[in-house]
C-alpha cells in the first residue's frame, strides 16, 4: 500500500507547477481578472494560458517526442470559450505511442459552476472535481474526490483574490484513505495542507510560492517575452525551485500566429530533457 499511495501523495503538491505554461494576467480590468482566474484554476493538462478574443472554439493536437518515434504520446484537447473568454467547456484526451488512451479529462459548466471528471487508466483512478463560483463568477471553492482500487483521495481547494479580483492564494486541505478489497475503510489515513501564495509584476504572473503542512517550502517563477512590434507574447518561462535549488526549467516558444496576433503553433521542451519536445498546432473559430 505504502509503495503506491507515496508516489501519489506528492502530486497535490506539484500539482501548480505542472509542464503548462500559464500567463494569468492581473490587469485593471476586474471582470477580465475573473475569467483569468478562473481558466487558471481549471489547470487543464497542454493547456497554455494566453489571452482569447472572440474565439469560440479551439482544438489542440499535441505531440510529445521523447528520443524516437517510438517514445511518443498524443494529445487531443477541445476547449469552447464564451464571448469573455471564459472556458465554458473542455475535452481532453492523452494517448500513447500504441494509440491507446491512458488519460481524459471532461469539464463542463453545471448549476454551481462546473464539474470536471477525470479518468487515468494507468494509475486505475477515476476523479470529479466540483468548481463553485461566488455572485460575481469567481471560482472561490473546488473539492475533489479520486477513488482507487485501494485508497480514497480527498481535497478542499479555498480561493482568496483581491479588491481588483486578481488571484492570491490558493489555500489546500487534503486527506487520504486507505480501503479494502471491499471498498471498506481500513481506518489508515493521511492529511495535509498547503497555501500558494501568487504574485505578479507588471500586471502578469511572475511567482507562486508554496508553503506545506511538513514545512517544506518551494516556488515557480515565470518570465515573458514579447513581439513589441506585433504586440503579442512569444515566449514563456517557468522554473520550479525546492529548497532553493532549480528542479525544473520549461522554455515554450509560440512559433507561428495568425492575422489576429493568436498563436498558431507552439513547443516546449524542459531543460533535464533535451531529447522530449512538446509541439502543439492549433485550430482556432471565432464568434
Amino acid at each position: 500500500m505504502q509503495k503506491r499511495i507515496l508516489p501519489f501523495l506528492l502530486t497535490p503538491c506539484l500539482s501548480l507547477i505542472s509542464i503548462n505554461a500559464m500567463a494569468i494576467t492581473c490587469s485593471d480590468n476586474p471582470n477580465q481578472n475573473i475569467v483569468e482566474a478562473n481558466n487558471y484554476i481549471f489547470q487543464i493538462l497542454d493547456y497554455i494560458d494566453s489571452p482569447v478574443k472572440g474565439i469560440k472554439q479551439e482544438i489542440r493536437t499535441s505531440t510529445t517526442k521523447l528520443g524516437t518515434d517510438a517514445n511518443s504520446s498524443l494529445a487531443k484537447h477541445t476547449l469552447e470559450y464564451d464571448p469573455n473568454g471564459l472556458i465554458t467547456q473542455s475535452h481532453y484526451d492523452l494517448y500513447s505511442d500504441k494509440n491507446f488512451r491512458i488519460y481524459s479529462e471532461h469539464l463542463q459548466k453545471n448549476k454551481s459552476g462546473w464539474e470536471n471528471i477525470i479518468e487515468d487508466v494507468e494509475d486505475k483512478t477515476n476523479s470529479i472535481i466540483q468548481f463553485n463560483t461566488d455572485e460575481q463568477g469567481k471560482i472561490v471553492v473546488s473539492q475533489q474526490t479520486k477513488k482507487a482500487i485501494d485508497f480514497v483521495f480527498f481535497e478542499t481547494d479555498n480561493y482568496v483574490y483581491d479588491s481588483n479580483h486578481c488571484l492570491i492564494n490558493k489555500n489546500v486541505q487534503w486527506q487520504l484513505k486507505e480501503i479494502d478489497e471491499n471498498g471498506k475503510y481500513t481506518g489508515a489515513e493521511q492529511k495535509g495542507a498547503s497555501v500558494y501564495t501568487f504574485g505578479y509584476q507588471e500586471q502578469q504572473l511572475a511567482k507562486v510560492s508554496y508553503q506545506f503542512s511538513n514545512n517544506m517550502t518551494n516556488e515557480s517563477d515565470f518570465s515573458y517575452q514579447y513581439d513589441n512590434d506585433h504586440h503579442r507574447l512569444t515566449t514563456i518561462e517557468s522554473s520550479y525551485l525546492s529548497s532553493g535549488k532549480e528542479v525544473s526549467h520549461y522554455l515554450t516558444k509560440f512559433l507561428t500566429f495568425n492575422e489576429k496576433n493568436d498563436w498558431l503553433t507552439a513547443s516546449k521542451v524542459k531543460n533535464n530533457q533535451e531529447n522530449k519536445q512538446t509541439n502543439t498546432i492549433r485550430e482556432l473559430t471565432y464568434y
